[in-house]
C-alpha cells in the first residue's frame, strides 16, 4: 500500500527555455522505487552516498524513495568534493557525469569499492564509464527525465541502452507507471539495434539559424574532434551560433603563443565541417562567437548551466585568454593573458594602457564563481592592494583560495604580486550550486 500524500512538485532544468513545473504523484514515485529496488537487489545494510540534491527528480528517486523502500540508510551530507566521501563498507554512490569525470581526471580511487555507481543527467562518456567500472563493483547509467522518471539504462561501457521492463515505447511515445499521464512524447530521436538503442539526437537542441535547422549536439560532436578542444557547448543567441570551449593543453599553448583570433581561424580551418567532410546542413554553420573557459559550469543536476554561459556572451566586456588552469578543490591557479585589443584598455590610459583595478576585481569574482561552482554574491572586498600595474599581453596567474564564507585572490607573475584581496560573501549567496 502506498501512502496518501500530496503530489511532488519539480522543475525542469530549463536548459533551452524557462523551467517547467512538473507534478508527480506519490504513487508514481513509489511504483518507480519498488521496481528499482527489484532491479538492483540492494541489501538493507547498504548506505546511499550522493553528490545530487533530493530537491530534484533524480535525487528524489535515488536518495529518498529508493532507500526508503529498501530500508537503507542515506548519508545526509551531500558530497561536494571527492575527499568528502566517507569510508563505508558497503555503499552506493549516486552522482552525475560532471562529477564522475573529475574522479577520472584526478585518477581517484575509493577507499572501499562502491557496490554500484549510479549516473544520470547526461550521457556518460565511454572512457569515463570504463574507468568507473575499474574502481567499483558495478556502474549503471540512467536515461530519464523529470516528466517521465526512469526510462532506460545501461550497465557497461560497451552496451547500449535498454528500456526498463515497465516502460513501453511506441512510435516516439512512452508509457509507464512512473508518471500520471497515459503517455509522453520523447524529445529525443532514438536509433534502435538488436541489443538496445542509442540517443541519436536531442530534438529540443534543434535551432533555426540562417533559415537552416541546426543540431547543437551535432556541432559539438564535430568540434570536440578538434585537436585543440577538450569539450564544447553550443547555443543560439540573437540568431547567431555561439560556442563555449574548454581547450586541451595543445589548445592552451597555441592560444598563448598566437592569440584568440588565430586560434579560432585554426579551429575553423581544420574542422571537418569547414573542410566539407561533414554532412551538409547543420555542420556547415560555424559559430560566430567564441568563449574559451576554464571549464563548463554545471548546475545541481550535473547538467551544463546554459544560463551562466549566456551571461558570459551577453557581458559587454572582453574576456581574457585562459592558457593554464589547475584546481584541487580549495586552491586554484588560472593563467591569463589580457589581449591588447580588449575593450577595457580603451582610454585607460592613452599611449600607456594598463589593466583597470575594477576589471581585476570583476574577473577574480567571475572565476571564483565558476571554478568553485558558487552562487557567489560578494558583500564587500577587504584587504585589497594594488601593488603593480598589469600591461596588455602580460601573462599573469590568478590565484584563488576558497575559505568559509570568503575567497582570497591575487594576481601574480613569478615572485611579483600585482594585486590581492578577499571577497566576503553574503550568507545567502555563498552556496554550492
Amino acid at each position: 500500500m502506498t501512502e496518501n500524500r500530496e503530489p511532488f512538485v519539480f522543475y525542469t532544468s530549463g536548459s533551452t527555455g524557462e523551467p517547467k513545473i512538473v507534478r508527480k504523484s506519490y504513487e508514481c514515485l513509489f511504483n518507480e522505487a519498488i521496481d528499482l529496488a527489484k532491479f538492483f537487489g540492494f541489501s538493507k545494510d547498504i548506505v546511499f552516498v550522493s553528490t545530487v540534491s533530493d530537491e530534484f527528480m533524480y535525487g528524489t528517486t535515488f536518495t529518498l524513495m529508493l532507500p526508503k523502500v529498501l530500508g537503507c540508510k542515506v548519508d545526509e551530507e551531500r558530497v561536494v568534493y571527492p575527499e568528502d566521501i566517507k569510508n563505508y563498507d558497503k555503499f552506493v554512490f549516486v552522482s552525475t557525469p560532471s562529477f564522475l569525470e573529475k574522479l577520472a581526471k584526478y585518477n581517484y580511487t575509493f577507499k572501499q569499492k562502491p557496490e554500484m555507481i549510479i549516473s544520470a543527467g547526461a550521457k556518460l562518456d565511454d572512457k569515463i564509464f570504463e574507468y568507473l567500472e575499474n574502481i567499483s563493483n558495478g556502474v549503471t547509467e540512467i536515461y530519464g527525465s523529470t516528466e517521465a522518471g526512469v526510462i532506460a539504462y545501461r550497465q557497461s561501457a560497451s552496451s547500449r541502452l535498454n528500456f526498463f521492463d515497465a516502460v513501453k515505447y511506441d512510435n516516439g511515445k512512452i508509457s509507464s507507471p512512473y508518471f500520471d499521464e497515459s503517455e509522453l512524447e520523447l524529445n529525443d530521436e532514438l536509433e534502435f539495434f538488436q541489443d538496445g538503442f542509442v540517443i541519436k539526437q536531442r530534438n529540443d537542441r534543434i535551432v533555426k539559424i540562417q533559415e537552416k535547422r541546426i543540431s547543437l549536439d551535432e556541432i559539438e560532436k564535430v568540434l570536440n574532434t578538434n585537436n585543440f578542444i577538450e569539450k564544447s557547448y553550443c547555443l543560439k543567441l540573437d540568431d547567431k551560433l555561439c560556442v563555449a570551449v574548454v581547450l586541451n593543453n595543445d589548445g592552451k599553448i597555441f592560444l598563448e603563443n598566437n592569440g584568440k583570433l588565430e586560434l579560432v581561424k585554426k579551429i575553423k580551418k581544420t574542422n571537418p565541417c569547414h573542410s566539407g567532410e561533414g554532412r551538409k546542413g547543420s555542420l556547415f554553420i560555424l559559430p560566430k562567437k567564441w568563449r574559451f573557459l576554464t571549464n563548463l559550469p554545471v548546475n545541481d543536476r550535473g547538467k551544463i548551466d546554459s544560463k551562466r554561459i549566456r551571461e558570459w556572451f551577453n557581458t559587454n566586456i572582453t574576456y581574457p585568454n585562459v592558457v593554464g588552469f589547475s584546481n584541487d578543490g580549495q586552491n586554484s591557479e588560472i593563467d591569463l593573458i589580457f589581449p591588447k585589443n580588449s575593450n577595457f584598455f580603451n582610454g585607460h590610459f592613452p599611449d600607456f594602457p594598463i589593466l583597470p583595478g575594477v576589471v581585476q576585481l570583476f574577473f577574480a569574482k567571475e572565476f571564483a564563481k565558476d571554478v568553485y561552482n558558487l552562487d557567489f554574491v560578494p558583500q564587500k572586498v577587504k584587504k585589497i592592494k594594488f601593488s603593480s600595474i598589469i600591461k596588455p599581453e602580460c601573462k599573469v596567474k590568478l590565484v584563488l583560495s576558497k575559505k568559509e564564507g570568503s575567497v582570497d585572490f591575487k594576481y601574480i607573475s613569478g615572485e611579483k604580486t600585482f594585486s590581492s584581496g578577499t571577497f566576503v560573501a553574503q550568507n545567502r549567496g555563498y552556496t554550492h550550486l
